[in-house]
């Protein structure tokens, strides 16, 4: 059952509720506490502790001065709750007051504070996050908004090649707020996206800044595992006060130049999976005999994130945009595979991920000869004695695979275990190796799988490796000096598998 998220649904709030006024971002609360540090609300202020060991919400000392001020009381009127006098707060209506309480429509923020006390005060502060933004920009250079696509990323830096893999987007466990990376995402299961957004920009930015400011909005898709483009679903925001609420935009309060903030969304995976279907239907992607449900659902289903951020008033990045080309961008598009050397299984064993191969609408152009996709597999993990496989589905390849000018692969007769019915599968035999995949047109989509094939008995223990596969697509590159373009193979998107070998009945976490 969803709860009201504390860290990004609740506190984001208190923090603009009373001090933007008084010309701060935030700091001193009632009482002393500090909402600089999330943390602060479930320790203690000047007059005791802020939340009782109860879950009754009325027990709450900083719920009761809230709602003190809710019911019509002036600010600072006195509240007797934990035997102690507290002060009604906010000590005025103050703009962020009226906004989430006096004129909101239900659910407001008090009653759903409130939810929150007698769920059990679940603490989701996503502190794995908050330790990856990166220290505040100096001389911001006037860059703007951004998503960091890598560790210290400040929005001016060259966006790495296999930027889908160093992106800062994590999922997080709601009970406790934790980074989690699940080898398999159950239907039943709800998680939260989050990503770090930056302002390389010389000005303040958000509407709860000092002085006002313009407002800043985030929005998550999460698209089936893809080199290029697949079927997308938006997720809902997790600043929602409703937490039904099908509403998209995440919107930071406030955003000093040269500092970072972190943004939150929703993750119910049956409903992103049913989303998913449906944008699958819609579409014509080639799915080797399989229907969408059944895509959706294979063992080894993953999900490509994207976040995006823009300024009140500026146009949306669009979902086919990568980093390399639009920094109000990031995406993640990588998985776990745990290979369990204390499992019995079959010797050698092969288990298939799939993914999809698709176009970007903004490569669309005149020259026929622009839009051929190179799909290429960047082995670094080929101490692990793996055997790699590419499989696409038979009719898409023998329409849209120029089989003629495929090297480093070699197609071999199946026997085995085959990731769908209708299939073509290569073998990866060179580092060196490209499959040219011809222009798909709009909304046309190929399903594809990787197969990762071992010997548990030719593997040890702590071994680790990054498998890649990934989509360059045959661009217009513009030359300014000459008025003229060249075409070029450009990177566009791709995947990667984090292959790990370990014996442990527990698989060890992720290193954050």
């Amino acid at each position: 059952m969803a709860i009201p998220s504390f860290y990004f649904t609740l506190f984001k709030k208190f923090q603009v509720l009373g001090h933007v006024p008084e010309g701060t971002n935030h700091g001193v609360g009632a009482g002393g506490f500090n909402l600089n540090n999330p943390a602060a609300v479930f320790g203690a202020s000047g007059t005791g502790s802020l939340l009782a060991a109860s879950n009754s919400p009325a027990d709450s000392p900083l719920w009761a001065v809230l709602n003190s001020r809710a019911m019509g009381n002036a600010g600072f009127s006195p509240v007797f709750v934990g035997g102690g006098s507290w002060p009604s707060m906010p000590a005025f209506d103050t703009p962020a007051w009226l906004e989430f309480q006096v004129n909101a429509s239900s659910p407001k923020l008090v009653p759903v504070f409130g939810d929150w006390i007698a769920a059990g005060k679940i603490n989701d502060i996503p502190n794995g996050v908050l330790s990856q933004k990166p220290p505040a920009i100096v001389k911001p250079r006037g860059g703007g908004l951004f998503v960091c696509n890598l560790p210290g990323d400040d929005g001016t830096q060259p966006v790495p090649s296999n930027y889908w893999a160093t992106s800062l987007i994590f999922l997080l466990d709601p009970s406790t707020g934790s980074i989690v990376d699940p080898p398999q995402l159950a239907a039943s299961a709800e998680y939260y996206l989050s990503a770090i957004v930056g302002n390389a920009g010389a000005a303040p930015a958000g509407r709860f800044v000092a002085g006002g400011g313009l407002k800043v909005e985030c929005e998550a898709w999460v698209m089936v595992w893809n080199t290029g483009f697949s079927p997308a679903v938006k997720l809902p925001s997790l600043g929602n006060l409703d937490i039904a609420s099908k509403q998209r935009v995440f919107e930071v309060y406030f955003l000093k130049a040269g500092t970072y903030e972190v943004v939150g969304f929703r993750l119910p995976v049956q409903t992103v999976f049913d989303g998913l279907v449906q944008a699958i239907e819609d579409g014509e992607a080639d799915l080797g005999g399989l229907t969408a449900t059944e895509w959706i659902h294979q063992k080894n289903a993953h999900l490509c994130a994207k976040v995006m951020v823009r300024k009140e008033g500026d146009s949306w990045p669009d979902a086919s945009d990568t980093p390399l080309d639009e920094r109000r961008i990031a995406q993640k598009n990588i998985a776990p595979f745990a290979i369990d050397l204390n499992v019995e299984q079959p010797d050698p064993n092969i288990e298939w991920t799939h993914f999809m191969v698709g176009d970007a609408r903004r490569f669309k152009g005149a020259d026929r000869r622009a839009g051929t996709h190179l799909l290429s597999l960047e082995d670094r993990a080929r101490h692990l004695e793996l055997a790699l496989y590419i499989a696409l589905p038979r009719r898409a390849f023998e329409r849209w695979v120029d089989e003629r000018r495929i090297r480093g692969f070699e197609p071999v007769e199946w026997h085995g275990k085959a990731p769908f019915p209708e299939h073509i599968i290569l073998k990866c035999v060179s580092p060196k190796n490209v499959i040219p995949v011809a222009a798909l047109g709009d909304r046309r989509m190929i399903g594809a799988a990787l197969g990762i094939e071992y010997r548990a008995s030719r593997l040890k223990r702590g071994q680790s490796g990054m498998l890649s596969i990934v989509q360059r697509t045959i661009l217009p590159v513009l030359e300014n000096a000459r008025h003229s373009y060249e075409l070029m193979p450009m990177i566009v998107g791709g995947v990667t598998v984090e292959v790990v070998v370990w014996p442990l009945a527990k698989r060890p976490e992720p290193a954050r």
